[in-house]
């Protein structure tokens, strides 16, 4: 209980460091000459990472090397057996206090230095925000969140009735665009 009220008022303080410190230079690389796409996402349950997985292979499939990170932040929400096979699973508590991601294999992927930094979420969160703001890609995309306008180099405006189904072919067509 202690924990989590500290976190409340620490991981905000720890965003804002984040963003302050990543001072890796921001780009828009053209997509045909991009080689890797980081997938970022929150995990709904089977769903949504299989449509996730469709785009990942519709990447690869056009010679893109794509990596996918997704964040379950309840139980309800993990996958089953095998659905998330290939991608890597965070939770809150990789998180320290400040919202460092001290998981060794996610703090390498976000080290890592992608064309593409793909946010695939309807809502964004503090967690969400903390990896937006640490990850070293070169191009970040996700849906318009007012507000956090620094965290991202493209934005794409998606109604809020909409499925996620549709803002991932959004991603991918403004993506693909570049």
């Amino acid at each position: 209980m202690m924990k989590n009220f500290l976190r409340k008022y620490s991981l905000p303080y720890g965003l804002k460091m984040s963003l302050k410190k990543n001072k890796i230079k921001r780009q828009n690389p053209c997509y045909a000459e991009a080689k890797s796409v980081l997938m970022f996402f929150t995990s709904e349950g089977n769903q949504k990472i299989a449509l996730v997985k469709g785009l990942q292979n519709k990447m690869e499939k056009e010679g893109k090397n794509v990596t996918c990170l997704f964040l379950v932040m309840r139980d309800e929400d993990k996958p089953d057996v095998h659905m998330d096979e290939g991608m890597e699973r965070l939770v809150p508590d990789d998180f320290s206090m400040f919202g460092s991601v001290e998981k060794p294999l996610v703090k390498k992927i976000i080290n890592e230095g992608y064309d593409f930094l793909i946010h695939a979420d309807m809502q964004a969160t503090i967690y969400t925000d903390l990896i937006m703001a640490q990850c070293h890609a070169k191009c970040r995309i996700g849906r318009y969140f007012e507000g956090r306008e620094s965290q991202y180099d493209l934005m794409v405006g998606i109604a809020d009735d909409k499925k996620i189904s549709f803002l991932l072919d959004q991603l991918y067509f403004y993506t693909k665009a570049l």
